[in-house]
């Protein structure tokens, strides 16, 4: 290289290499050996793919050998092993002949300017790599950025989404206003503002999400628009919302408890003197019609009871395997019988059993069946599906991972508000003019008692579907039809105690007229002494019948150990309107031969004698 040349290659600050026609280094600067870490003699000689990663280097001088220049970066191997990456421009030089006799190459160190564009590439794919959904939208509402977690969260894409108002992802027209002067405010002083609401999904569907706001600024640090962070929290705001209604659930049936067994304490005085005046032979026949019309009367009234200690921690389910199939298919035609909707049911004959309470699972679906009947007044169809469903341990579902029975039943009705779904379970809740509020609030609970789960899924004018998931059983029978008893009649000396009088009127004349001796008490101590006086006496009662509550006073559960102790064998059963005490679900472990749940007629006190002393006497 001629020395004014060679002065002017030196003193540059750009790398300079030489390569010969074999691609070996003829001449390499200082600043170059300075890059490269390499000292002259180090270099001389030494193939290019010795310093460029192998494929580089292939794909370098396959564009050489096609006389092409190249600009570009590449990645080079100091000799300290770390890596430099240069903006490499390689020209071919020719011998006067044509041929090829070397490249010339010079570089540029661009290795902060890489790793800047590294950060800043970073930082832009940042907020794309988080999982939550990440939105900035401009002083207006428009949406300015649009990461993946949006697109997952939200179901839009970001070239459909972005320029449009975040009102799209409200489920009103009336949202609640992200950038109002008064959230504004509290970004401007705090840097941050938290809400939890509903948005809607690009598919319709509603959801919980927590919002994160934070404010976004220029570089002159001038407000410029709004960065909301957003995630779904549906699965917790459910477990919320579970918690909120039991609670409810637990405070209302307190009270329905205490009504409920007070009335089944008028009900038994009712259905006690019916009974009596309906075994009077000189009853004429209308009066017997319209005794058994009031028996009626009582009986529908019971089933109010039923629903009323729903609400309470009792009436816990009296379980046994049943035919949920049949169940579904009595009450479809019971219930719409007279309706102006037509039903649609699929209801496989291979569907699995459960152990249930009949009558309370009755109970719920004919509530669900009466709501979609009632959300149609101009007709329509109700749809039932039932199958066989699994639950896994991925499940969102709250329930024990297992075999379930999914029943769904799905109207063509007016819908539910959204701001109503979070409500429909709750008692008293109610949209309808002569609602009580009462039907899906027993629905809800009788599902939950029976270790089950209700859902429900609705748009204004969408109709609703309420779906049910009840666990299922193994097992499979037939469903048994129970028997009535006879009347019968029978001796013994009875001990009736209760604290209400008409009690003790009603059911001491049922037992004289059954053909029992009868003594009454009022409270337990009386019931005691009565007890103890007879067996000193010699003449001891045959059975004691038990009223379990006895406010100030000793009911049942305070009352036969006592008795016990005077006698060790003595028959003693509990009565009581209350089905959440323990005493009523294991009465034989708590010492008592029988329960008698108010109320009770003439009928099931007989029934029970019978089981009781063994050698009754049938009514002719």
């Amino acid at each position: 290289m001629e020395a004014p040349w060679r002065e002017v290659v030196e003193k540059t600050h750009l790398g300079v290499w030489i390569l010969d026609s074999q691609d070996r280094t003829l001449y390499t600067n200082d600043r170059l050996k300075v890059l490269l870490g390499y000292s002259a003699a180090e270099m001389l000689g030494r193939s290019l793919a010795e310093f460029i990663d192998s494929s580089q280097c292939m794909r370098l001088l396959s564009s050489l050998k096609q006389s092409q220049p190249v600009l570009t970066d590449f990645c080079f191997r100091r000799r300290d092993g770390k890596n430099l990456y240069l903006l490499l421009a390689a020209n071919p030089f020719y011998a006067r002949g044509g041929a090829l006799h070397g490249t010339l190459i010079m570089v540029a160190d661009i290795t902060e300017r890489k790793l800047v564009e590294e950060l800043l590439w970073r930082q832009a794919h940042i907020v794309d790599q988080i999982y939550e959904a990440v939105i900035s939208v401009d002083l207006e509402g428009f949406i300015t950025s649009w990461n993946n977690g949006a697109e997952r969260l939200f179901g839009y894409v970001a070239r459909d989404i972005m320029g449009k108002p975040l009102l799209l992802l409200y489920p009103t027209t009336d949202p609640e206003d992200l950038i109002s002067s008064q959230i504004m405010k509290v970004l401007e002083i705090k840097g941050l503002y938290e809400a939890e609401l509903r948005l809607r999904r690009l598919s319709g569907d509603l959801f919980y999400a927590h919002l994160s706001l934070s404010p976004l600024k220029d570089r002159e640090g001038r407000l410029i628009g709004v960065i909301v962070t957003a995630r779904d929290i549906s699965e917790r705001k459910n477990l919320e919302n579970e918690l909120i209604r039991t609670s409810k659930l637990e405070s209302i049936g307190v009270l329905a408890g205490g009504i409920a067994h007070d009335f089944n304490n008028l009900l038994t005085a009712i259905l006690g003197n019916i009974a009596m005046a309906s075994l009077n032979a000189d009853t004429k026949p209308f009066v017997l019609e319209r005794l058994a019309e009031a028996e009626k009367a009582c009986l529908r009234a019971q089933n109010l009871t039923r629903q009323l200690l729903t609400f309470s921690k009792g009436e816990k389910p009296r379980k046994k395997l049943a035919s949920i199939g049949d169940l579904l298919k009595t009450s479809a035609s019971l219930m719409l019988r007279s309706s102006n909707v037509r039903r649609q049911a699929n209801i496989p004959e291979a569907l699995w059993w459960a152990e249930v309470d009949e009558e309370q699972i009755q109970q719920a679906v004919n509530h669900l069946l009466i709501n979609a009947d009632q959300a149609m007044p101009q007709g329509g169809v109700i749809y039932i599906f039932a199958e066989n469903f699994k639950i896994g341990g991925a499940s969102r579902l709250p329930l024990t991972p297992g075999t379930y029975i999914k029943i769904t039943i799905r109207d063509q009705g007016v819908g539910i508000l959204p701001e109503h779904l979070d409500k429909v379970f709750d008692p008293f809740f109610t949209t309808k003019r002569r609602g009580s509020g009462l039907g899906l609030s027993t629905v809800y609970t009788i599902i939950k008692n029976h270790d089950g789960y209700i859902t429900v899924e609705s748009t204004p004018n969408g109709g609703a579907t309420f779906t049910v998931y009840l666990p299922a059983s193994q097992k499979k029978g037939p469903l048994l039809k129970e028997t009535k008893l006879p009347l019968t009649f029978g001796r013994g000396k009875i001990l009736l105690m209760d604290d209400e009088e008409m009690i003790l009127e009603v059911s001491s004349a049922m037992l004289r007229r059954l053909g029992y001796e009868v003594t009454a008490a009022q409270d337990g101590a009386e019931a005691i002494c009565l007890y103890q006086e007879a067996m000193e006496a010699g003449t001891p009662f045959d059975a004691v019948i038990l009223d379990l509550t006895v406010p100030g006073g000793l009911g049942a559960r305070e009352t036969i150990g006592d008795l016990k102790q005077i006698n060790p064998e003595a028959k003693v059963i509990v009565s009581s309107g209350f089905f959440d005490d323990p005493v009523m679900d294991n009465f034989y472990e708590s010492g008592f031969v029988g329960i008698m749940p108010k109320p009770y007629n003439i009928t099931q006190l007989s029934a029970m004698m019978h089981k009781i002393f063994q050698n009754p006497r049938p009514v002719s």
